[in-house]
């Protein structure tokens, strides 16, 4: 799943303090998630509007990248939170993977800008992944690790580890203080997926404090994983990119 355009957060499901029935949640309909103090990357790569196409279902029509066309712009994006809780349960440290394309319209009818639909989602929370895998979402149970050390000039070095579930990769990150920039409150438009067991619209309502250019990073993707094979990422891959630290909620609903 994913919030928005990454240029933006990243820009990965509920409205906080929002109630679930207990019948939802049994049934598995629907996944609510709390998520604070978390850290997160976000860029964009670009694969052709075929291959786009060839990832997303019929219903849906991804939208192509302002200034180049023929190309669909990749939102990919890293977060790893202190909390994250699921379906009212206790918050665990979590970790996050994710990427999203953009979608224009779905089953003929516009959709407002940041609309997306994901292409992959991972996380090393396995409630987490049973709950979106129960929605009929392929979530991804993955390892992280995260190491933050400070640098003399008072930025922080991030390095952050996935492996497993053929989105191996590894990012070293210089990024900004941006502790002093004022809070942007955000609710996402709803995003999109069509899953097993029929589709599931998710949304998030976040607080966030975001910065772009802050992050000089660097991605490194194992050559035969999804990321480079699937989605178009390089092996490597040098950027400045989007910083965001806050917290969200999140909401994913089976609607079939």
């Amino acid at each position: 799943m994913r919030k928005s355009s990454l240029a933006l957060s990243s820009v990965l499901l509920a409205l906080a303090a929002t109630l679930v029935p207990v019948t939802a949640q049994a049934s598995g309909s629907v996944v609510v998630t709390s998520e604070g103090d978390c850290l997160e990357f976000g860029e964009i790569t670009q694969i052709t509007t075929a291959e786009a196409r060839a990832l997303v279902p019929a219903r849906y029509k991804v939208r192509e990248a302002d200034g180049t066309p023929g190309k669909v712009n990749v939102y990919m994006g890293d977060y790893s939170c202190a909390g994250i809780s699921v379906n009212g349960g206790r918050a665990k440290p979590t970790m996050i993977t994710m990427a999203t394309v953009e979608i224009s319209h779905r089953d003929g009818v516009e959709q407002p800008w940041g609309t997306t639909q994901p292409l992959w989602w991972g996380t090393n929370q396995p409630a987490l992944t049973n709950a979106v895998q129960k929605l009929g979402a392929p979530a991804r149970h993955v390892q992280a690790t995260r190491k933050i050390t400070t640098m003399p000039n008072g930025m922080l070095l991030v390095h952050n580890k996935y492996t497993g579930s053929a989105v191996d990769h590894e990012r070293f990150a210089v990024v900004e203080d941006i502790s002093s920039l004022p809070v942007t409150r955000f609710h996402t438009p709803v995003g999109y997926y069509t899953g097993t067991r029929g589709e599931i619209q998710f949304v998030y309502d976040m607080e966030f404090r975001a910065k772009e250019q802050a992050a000089n990073s660097i991605l490194v993707s194992g050559p035969n994983t999804d990321l480079v094979k699937k989605y178009g990422f390089p092996v490597t891959h040098t950027s400045k990119n989007t910083l965001m630290t806050g917290k969200w909620t999140m909401r994913a609903e089976l609607k079939r």
